[in-house]
């Protein structure tokens, strides 16, 4: 989906954003980027736990780089995937693991839109974006 030159930009992008509203758009822009997952794919198996919008997510591991497909029913929440999916991309399983992850959220300018419920959801996220 995304390329590390992807995610600097995406980073930019969103650290240049100076209201909710710039924000919003940016992230309304990035969710149009996201590839939809097929019915098949959205399973309960593939479903986040502890988000407040319905989220799939799926990752596999092929000649050791981590690809993960996600999707998710509300738009902002999309963008937010494409955003927290292009801070792994490209990356092995064990250099994601080894990532701080909320630190590297933290640079995304997205705390306008982490309500403590929409933050318990990111975090199960980013755990899932860890395990093997």
């Amino acid at each position: 989906m995304t390329d590390p030159l992807q995610a600097a930009d995406i980073k930019q992008r969103l650290q240049e954003c100076r209201s909710k509203e710039e924000t919003f758009k940016a992230l309304v822009t990035l969710s149009k980027t996201l590839p939809r997952l097929s019915a098949d794919d959205k399973t309960d198996a593939n479903k986040v736990k502890g988000c407040e919008s319905a989220v799939w997510l799926i990752t596999d591991d092929c000649q050791g780089i981590r690809h993960i497909k996600a999707d998710s029913d509300a738009k902002l929440m999309r963008g937010v995937l494409v955003a927290l999916i292009s801070l792994v991309a490209g990356k092995t399983l064990p250099d994601i693991q080894n990532m701080d992850l909320k630190a590297e959220l933290a640079e995304l300018n997205l705390s306008s839109y982490l309500t403590s419920s929409r933050t318990n959801g990111i975090l199960a996220i980013l755990d899932r974006l860890q395990q093997p």
